[in-house]
């Protein structure tokens, strides 16, 4: 069975993948952050793009740290002492990108281990603002051949994504969902592996987006309405987040635990898009679960 080394390193190699592809596809370089856990010991790697050509902002960051104490909600939630030594690694990432036509999109990996338990935690969800069916069938079925592959349930962890990326204030999805997952320790090889052929997937899975939308023409509105849409994932990440949760009350590094809201967003007092509207079909239809993978691509 790996440990926690290995896992650290291995999660590394994730971020250098996705890193590599995102300075390809957005045409300027990382700048990277170095830093310290001064809570504890170990520390990470934050990297960010801001205003680039594809990317307003977008941030991937590895961590891994060993404290002393857990935080009192998370040690409630696994029945472990307070005081208990415990080892929090993963990588995560949120992409903002410029154009309303190249969907924001969030992974997170992560490994934990405390008081002898240990477990695997994360997935990947796409929040789009002007979809496309046929890309978001695709998406939906490429994770479902990684969940096969692995030997976990993509209607499981597409049902828990759906479930955990809910807004329960505003009563819609924060996105088109994907998968997700916590708390897997049937088999540490199994999970694992599960973590790092989605990590690596990151790549494929994110392209068919970048290559066929960047270059759709944009009109004010559709910016105005991207931002719109912006606000209600700072929303979500302020409000529900369990990682940012996490990260502040283990007293975590803030930068790299805010990363992940968007450089611009704004709110607008009781609005409603007009029936009607690729928006309204956005809240009306792409906002609610459904059966993406057995969808027909072309709708």
């Amino acid at each position: 069975m790996p440990d926690a080394q290995q896992i650290q390193e291995a999660f590394k190699d994730v971020q250098d993948r996705i890193c590599d592809f995102l300075n390809e596809e957005n045409g300027q370089p990382y700048l990277e952050d170095l830093w310290d856990y001064d809570k504890g010991s170990g520390g990470g790697r934050t990297r960010v793009w801001e205003n680039g050509p594809l990317l307003e902002k977008g941030g991937v960051n590895f961590s891994g740290l060993r404290g002393e104490s857990m935080p009192q909600s998370a040690a409630a939630e696994i029945e472990i002492p307070v005081d208990t030594p415990f080892l929090a690694t993963g990588v995560s990432l949120v992409i903002h990108p410029w154009s309303p036509h190249v969907p924001t999109i969030h992974m997170n990996l992560r490994y934990f281990e405390a008081g002898g338990a240990w477990w695997f935690g994360g997935g990947i969800d796409l929040t789009p603002t002007y979809p496309v069916l046929g890309q978001v069938v695709e998406f939906h079925q490429a994770l479902k051949a990684i969940c096969d592959e692995s030997g976990y349930s993509y209607d499981e962890h597409k049902k828990s994504c759906d479930e955990y990326f809910f807004l329960k204030h505003r009563g819609e999805t924060r996105g088109i969902g994907g998968t997700f997952f916590d708390h897997l320790r049937d088999d540490k090889d199994k999970a694992f592996a599960y973590c790092l052929n989605l990590g690596m997937a990151f790549p494929n899975l994110y392209r068919p987006f970048t290559e066929a939308n960047r270059e759709k023409p944009t009109t004010d509105a559709q910016r105005e309405f991207q931002l719109y849409r912006r606000g209600r994932y700072v929303e979500f990440n302020l409000i529900y987040d369990r990682g940012t949760t996490f990260g502040l009350q283990s007293r975590g590094r803030t930068e790299s635990i805010m990363m992940s809201l968007p450089a611009t967003a704004t709110w607008r007092y009781n609005w409603h898009p007009e029936p009607g509207t690729p928006e309204h079909e956005l809240t009306d239809f792409y906002l609610k679960p459904q059966d993406w993978v057995n969808m027909t691509p072309n709708g």
